[in-house]
């Protein structure tokens, strides 16, 4: 998906501005809108799962904290980590949809 992402983003930056007509501004704002939907949905998926990790690691630490009992804080610390994995991705995604969102709106402009 990443890769896709990266040459729908070199695509834009070959991309003739100057020259396209009407008809082709809006190809190309259609096509951009379907694939910042497709990266937004992504991104609230890893929100999602993210907020569910902390979660659970929240529960882990209370369970731990009560208990004492080493493997609670092994899974609290397991369960954060994978939430931080989760949040850089979440930021790439949020880096790529900035730089979609920026040729959508020259796209816009350009059809007013």
């Amino acid at each position: 998906m990443e890769k896709r992402f990266r040459e729908y983003i070199r695509h834009f930056e070959k991309l003739d501005y100057d020259v396209l007509s009407e008809e082709e501004i809006q190809n190309e704002r259609q096509g951009l809108t379907l694939e910042i939907g497709l990266l937004h949905q992504e991104m609230v998926r890893l929100m999602i799962s993210a907020i569910g990790f902390l979660i659970c690691a929240c529960i882990f630490l209370s369970a731990a904290l009560v208990n004492f009992n080493i493997f609670q804080f092994i899974g609290a610390a397991v369960t954060c980590i994978v939430a931080v994995i989760i949040a850089l991705a979440y930021r790439s995604k949020k880096e790529v949809m900035g730089k979609l969102s920026a040729y959508a709106d020259k796209l816009a402009q350009m059809q007013v």
